[in-house]
């Protein structure tokens, strides 16, 4: 099966995808995999084509499942398992920015905030000299505000996605 320089390339471009998102690079690879698959693969025969452990691919397809990314089929006569992937990339796309990239903006919103906050207290209390304060608190305005630019970006994103 990965005897393919392109099912490979796929493979390995899946996996830094992932690892691109902060994601395994596993779930990655499966998809990778999956995606250029002519027929359905059993979970026995992923963790043996990518050299994996079994909890990593058992982890891998349950996250894709979720995001719809692929789907478990059922092949007569076999008791295991088996996987396919939805080919329409929409899927992933839209799931990984549900489930990763919103709420990393709005957590980064509130973090930026936090920090704003001690930033403040720190000068008061004397712990940070006018010029640390000054440094600090220009550099965390910058990420504010490229924080709230894709902020208001991601609703128009989502529309695209």
């Amino acid at each position: 099966m990965l005897n393919s320089k392109t099912r490979r390339d796929m493979v390995e471009a899946g996996g830094r995808l992932c690892q691109l998102l902060s994601l395994p690079r596993s779930t990655g690879q499966i998809y990778g995999l999956l995606f250029l698959a002519p027929k359905p693969i059993s979970l026995d025969d992923i963790v043996e084509l990518l050299r994996i452990s079994k909890g990593s691919a058992s982890t891998g397809t349950r996250q894709l499942l979720k995001w719809g990314a692929i789907r478990q089929m059922w092949v007569p006569g076999d008791r295991r398992d088996f996987f396919e992937a939805v080919p329409d990339l929409g899927h992933l796309i839209r799931a990984s920015y549900t489930d990763f990239v919103k709420p990393r903006l709005t957590s980064s919103g509130k973090r930026l905030a936090s920090m704003n906050s001690s930033l403040e207290e720190e000068f008061k209390q004397g712990i940070l000299t006018k010029e640390e304060f000054e440094l600090c608190q220009s550099r965390l305005k910058g990420l504010t505000k490229l924080q709230r630019k894709l902020s208001t970006l991601a609703p128009l994103a989502e529309t695209f996605i």
